[in-house]
């Protein structure tokens, strides 16, 4: 827009001396001179202006080098800044590769360590250095935005994603090491590409069950290296202050011979882990049932228990009352054979006194009748340890007999 302005400007001068030398009309030469001197003046300085000063926005980071002396300015802050005339080379603070995702880009294909072939949808975010000696690095190398992303940004990505593939399995990388294949890209971008030693383990393939060697790549622990592993090169983000960050991975399209196998080991993990369910469910079911099992004989020995218990103190308490009952049965024999004895005892001090035979045999009848008596009304024990409970009462009456015969003779003594 300036130069067309500055090229009218140059007509319209031209235009006039033209029609100024046609009308005969003749300007001084020193005039036409100093109309000349300022028609290039002004075409000069419409065509500069756009170079005069610039304005930085806040997203972006501009280099100007100056003409002359070729002196490089790095802004990183918005604002307007005095342009000199110089050349300007604009960059975006951050900048989101896609790769792939969203139909930008294309994917990346990778080889895990199981031979299987595929292909990593995804992007990321490159966060640009503000300072200048890093800026002056990328501005030497690279002289622009578009440059930087295609020239050193993606190949390194593509060259990263390639290397972290052979870290795990095509079925690990959908499975447990999903996580670990974004933090093993984020961590060579920004640390370096891995040294990876192979070991040869022997597997069991969860299609056919049977047993096989296969090659894993292993990474080698370095506790003075960054992030603790050993690095074969420095990343090339490092020297030019580039970071990145907010990996992502959207889809990884697999070739149709790895997709099916991933569904078969799919399938077969999903038999595996319900088996394991169910052999959990089993054991948890005999233990429950071992449980119960052991509290119902708890229980049932506890209600032997507890009738053994009454039946114990039962017999106790019927022992208790039988030992009284002899033990009053004993004192009342005692007071029994005292009174008589008492009683006995004075009729012989009636005879001694001179009682005539018809008194003393009427005496001696009436003591033995009174005797008789008394003992018929005492309670001898009703319970007899041992023996049947015919042969018990026999023995009461037979002892019950005897002891009456004996103490009629002992009192008519």
């Amino acid at each position: 827009m300036d130069g067309r302005f500055g090229l009218i400007t140059f007509n319209h001068f031209k235009n006039m001396a033209i029609s100024n030398l046609q009308g005969g009309n003749k300007l001084p030469m020193k005039k036409i001179v100093l109309a000349s001197v300022i028609g290039i003046v002004v075409i000069v300085f419409l065509c500069c202006i756009g170079s005069l000063v610039e304005d930085v926005k806040n997203e972006d980071i501009v280099v100007n080098q100056v003409p002359i002396t070729g002196t490089m300015y790095v802004w990183s802050q918005p604002g307007m800044y005095a342009q000199k005339l110089g050349h300007i080379t604009s960059y975006h603070k951050t900048e989101q590769l896609w790769f792939g995702a969203q139909n930008n880009g294309e994917p990346i294909p990778v080889i895990f360590n199981d031979a299987s072939n595929g292909e990593i949808f995804g992007s990321l975010r490159v966060k640009l250095p503000t300072d200048r000696e890093h800026m002056l690095r990328i501005q030497t190398d690279y002289n622009g935005m578009d440059r930087l992303m295609n020239d050193l940004v993606r190949p390194t990505v593509v060259k990263v994603v390639y290397a972290s593939g052979p870290l795990m399995s095509a079925y690990e990388s959908v499975s447990e090491k999903k996580n670990n294949l974004i933090e093993y890209i984020t961590d060579q971008l920004n640390n370096g590409v891995y040294t990876t030693a192979v070991k040869i383990s022997e597997v069991i393939d969860p299609i056919t069950g049977e047993k096989k060697q296969q090659k894993f790549a292993v990474l080698i622990a370095d506790s003075t290296a960054a992030g603790g592993y050993r690095r074969s090169e420095k990343s090339p983000f490092d020297y030019y202050g580039i970071e990145i960050g907010q990996v992502s991975v959207s889809k990884i399209d697999y070739e149709d011979r790895v997709k099916k196998q991933i569904e078969q080991q799919q399938e077969a993990n999903m038999l595996v882990q319900t088996s394991k369910a169910k052999s959990l469910a089993a054991q948890q079911e005999a233990i429950r049932a071992e449980e119960e099992g052991k509290a119902q004989a708890a229980k049932a020995k506890w209600e032997q228990e507890k009738v053994k218990a009454v039946e114990v103190t039962k017999a106790e308490q019927e022992y208790e009352v039988a030992r009284l009952e002899a033990l009053k049965a004993n004192e009342v024999k005692k007071r029994i054979i005292a009174e008589g004895e008492a009683e006995a005892a004075a009729n012989r001090a009636k005879v001694a006194a001179g009682l005539t035979p018809q008194e003393r045999a009427e005496w001696d009848y009436k003591t033995k009748v009174g005797v008789a008596e008394a003992v018929a009304k005492v309670q001898l024990p009703t319970v007899v340890m041992g023996g049947g409970a015919n042969g018990g009462n026999q023995t009461m009456d037979i002892m019950s007999l005897k002891f009456a015969t004996d103490l009629v003779e002992k009192l008519s003594k």
